[in-house]
């Protein structure tokens, strides 16, 4: 069995909602992230952080992520410019493995 591909970095910035016809299902962030979130820490190294953002507004992260993975709220440090208006609108977590 070939070995699997490993990283120190992953960013996951999916769009809120999508539904590209080069896909099965429809995307929702609210819906589909923790499994997105699970797959990509499944790909990174030993050591390794994901760091996981969205824009959507009403977005709340699965209370069970925390418990999970070692979970940093990064949101304020990574705020872009243009949504200082309105800061809910972006979350950005920094997420390692918690063994």
């Amino acid at each position: 069995m070939a070995a699997r591909r490993q990283y120190d970095l992953i960013f996951l910035d999916p769009p809120t909602f999508s539904n590209s016809k080069r896909m099965d299902d429809i995307l929702d962030v609210q819906r589909d992230h923790r499994a997105l979130i699970d797959r990509c820490m499944a790909l990174l190294a030993p050591g390794g952080k994901l760091v996981f953002s969205n824009n959507a507004q009403k977005f709340k992260l699965d209370a069970e992520i925390g418990q999970l993975y070692k979970m940093t709220d990064i949101s304020r440090a990574t705020l872009p410019k243009d949504f200082e208006r309105n800061p809910r609108i972006h979350q950005c977590f920094e997420l390692e493995s918690a063994k």
